[in-house]
This record gives C-alpha cells, structure tokens and sequence, in this order.
C-alpha cells in the first residue's frame, strides 16, 4: 500500500511569518498535529508541531511569535508513491509522529501521520489481508 493511498489531502500548509495563534488554531480545527511550513512560492521550508506551538507560547505570552522561530527546518519527506511501511519506518527511526508527502515539483500534496498508518493496517487486519503479519513465526 502506497503513502497516496492512506495520507491526508489537500495538505494544510502555513508560512514561516504565520502566528502561533493562528497556527495552534488551525491545528485544532483541522485535528492535526503538525503543520507544513511553505514558503511564498510553495516550497517546504520547514515542519511545526503543536508540542513546539505550546511550550513557545509559556514564553511568548507577552509577545506573538512567528512559526519561523519554532519550525524543525530539517524535514523528512516521502513521495506519494512511496509504501506505507517505508513511511512507518521512517518515523521510528526518527522519531517524528508525521511526514510531509511531496510531489515530483518539490510541492507538498498531503500529509502521512502515524494516526493514518495504524488505521490502515488494522482496515487489513479487519478485512483478512493483515492475518498474516500478526501470525508468530
């Protein structure tokens, strides 16, 4: 199974110059937990979680801050065609609970989280399809 066919779209994206407010805010409307950070021409410039949004918000009650001074600028990526357990393990490996889906022109098209991975495989698991991943050997 393919990251396309299980990640979510359209992706909800926000600038670096965006607030934390406005950030928290369409993180909870959309029930999200990180936001892609893209810059004027659409390419990804960087992740922001909502973890980071509250801990900077302790600080920053007197004054707004912007994304940009939150956002993880080194972002993991996958490719629309890229498996599902590829994506999983990537997430292990870093430690990171969502990855941003980019297509051939550098744009993100969608989001995979952990959330979308475990729906799909217990939809396998309930359908007969992942009976034997959960076999022991």
């Amino acid at each position: 199974m393919q990251v396309s066919e299980r990640m979510s779209t359209p992706a909800i994206t926000i600038t670096p110059e965006t607030s934390h407010h406005t950030a928290l805010r369409l993180m909870q409307d959309h029930g999200m937990h990180h936001l892609p950070v893209v810059d004027r021409q659409g390419q990804l410039v960087g992740v922001v979680a909502e973890r980071d949004l509250l801990l900077a918000v302790g600080h920053y009650l007197q004054n707004p801050i912007e994304v940009a001074e939150v956002m993880v600028r080194n972002v993991v990526t996958v490719a629309p065609d890229t498996l599902l357990t590829e994506a999983a393990g990537l997430m292990v490996r870093h430690k990171i609970g969502g990855l941003p889906v980019m297509n051939a022109e550098h744009q993100v098209v969608g989001v995979i989280t952990e959330t979308d991975i475990f729906r799909a495989f217990v939809a396998m698991v309930e359908s007969g399809e992942g009976a034997a991943l959960l076999r022991s050997k």
